[in-house]
């Protein structure tokens, strides 16, 4: 089958068989839809096909292309950012939707765009989810290749409906080899953070516990303060796996709102000793009548935290990191900004993806769970506020988010 026959608006003789086969398949798998773009991609002689499934506040999505050097992959998409998860789907079912800045079309252009391609989504009904093609314009322009995807988007969505009524929900998160293999290398993640605390902690209080050496009281500070701030990096560790995990089901964060001084917060930040290890040079850049914001402390010095962490994480020594506040049409934009390694343009939509990092091929920058800026933009989100970043590789990058201004200044 090539893509020319289609675009002819001619079924092919074998094509309802084929959908027949589909939907007995959809009844075998029991909530698994990994397989179903492969499974277009080589009936229709489409150039690739993403398939979303909407779960509580996340979208897992599952790729696959004609193209031999790219492999089927399955990412997690926070389901705020999806125009279908906040629409009516059922008012315009069959309408295939256009809208460009959505990530999963952006990946779709990313992975099999050509500019003769096109991309045609299919949301599903109730929120559930969509199906997306890439091809050839006047394949998919064609009716007969229109209609063939809109009946496999309603056959999932049945399919959908089945697995919930008959209580299989559990079904859509038993780990398949992707996310067996995302949460293998987040543990790996996670293990080598704590041991290297860990080892510090050690050697710092067997140092102390020796008899044979008698440690003045200002040295014996020092140690203790460092076994503080290793301990500190460690709590901080396990609150961002145990808050990553709470949204992952609840999907909202508690808040305990109060006025609160941001510049306040960054100077309580930038006390912390860790952060001199790499004599980085911190600017830090709010007016002195910088107004006050409706917050929960806690959360956004953990955003502010996660923020400065990454521009050390990622900067090589003797540089700048600049922490700047501004005021602009009733709310605040802060920017935390480094001199470091940058990220490539094709990392830059993924960045508050869970568990994803960027692989720059030097170990040092691979540290981390990932798990820090997913969960600032949630808290940011919390607050009615966003986040984003720019970067240019081998000059740094610059992450901005936003709150609101409290409307009375106190």
């Amino acid at each position: 089958m090539n893509e020319k026959n289609y675009a002819k608006d001619a079924y092919p003789a074998d094509i309802p068989i084929k959908i027949l086969q589909f939907t007995g398949k959809l009844l075998q798998e029991h909530g698994n839809y990994k397989w179903v773009p492969g499974w277009l991609v080589g009936t229709l002689g489409i150039k690739g096909c993403a398939v979303g499934i909407i779960l509580a506040q996340h979208c897992i999505v599952h790729f696959n292309s004609q193209d031999k050097n790219s492999r089927a992959d399955t990412t997690d998409i926070d389901v705020d950012v999806l125009w279908c998860s906040q629409q009516d789907s059922a008012t315009n079912q069959g309408t295939p939707c256009h809208v460009f800045d959505c990530p999963v079309r952006q990946r779709a252009v990313e992975k099999y765009g050509q500019p003769d391609q096109k991309v045609t989504c299919f949301p599903m009904a109730g929120k559930k989810g969509f199906l997306m093609a890439c091809g050839e314009g006047l394949l998919l322009n064609s009716f007969s290749v229109a209609e063939i995807l809109k009946a496999i988007t309603h056959a999932i969505e049945c399919s959908l409906d089945v697995d919930q009524n008959a209580g299989k929900v559990a079904s859509y998160f038993l780990p398949s080899e992707d996310v067996a293999q995302m949460w293998s290398e987040m543990l790996a993640g996670l293990s080598h953070d704590l041991r290297t605390p860990l080892a510090c902690i050690k050697g710092y209080v067997t140092t102390l516990l020796r008899e044979d050496v008698t440690w003045d009281p200002d040295a014996q500070k020092e140690f203790l303060n460092i076994i503080v701030e290793e301990t500190d990096h460690i709590e901080s560790l396990i609150n961002n796996l145990l808050d990553s995990s709470t949204l992952s089901w609840k999907g909202d964060i508690e808040l305990k709102k109060e006025p609160v001084l941001l510049p306040q917060i960054v100077n309580k930040i930038l006390r912390d000793q860790s952060y001199r290890n790499k004599n980085h040079q911190y600017t830090v850049l709010f007016a002195g009548d910088f107004p006050f914001v409706e917050a929960d402390p806690i959360r956004i010095e953990q955003v502010l935290r996660n923020l400065v962490d990454n521009a050390v994480k990622y900067s090589v020594e003797n540089t700048q990191i600049t922490i700047e506040g501004k005021v602009s049409a009733g709310e605040i934009v802060v920017s935390v900004a480094d001199q470091g390694i940058g990220i490539g343009d094709e990392h830059l939509n993924r960045l508050f993806e869970k568990f994803f990092r960027v692989s720059s091929g030097i170990q040092e920058y691979q540290k981390g769970m990932g798990l820090g800026l997913p969960l600032a933009r949630q808290i940011l989100i919390s607050h009615g506020g966003k986040i984003w970043a720019k970067s240019k590789l081998n000059e740094g990058t610059t992450f901005y988010f936003t709150l609101p201004v409290v409307s009375k200044q106190l």
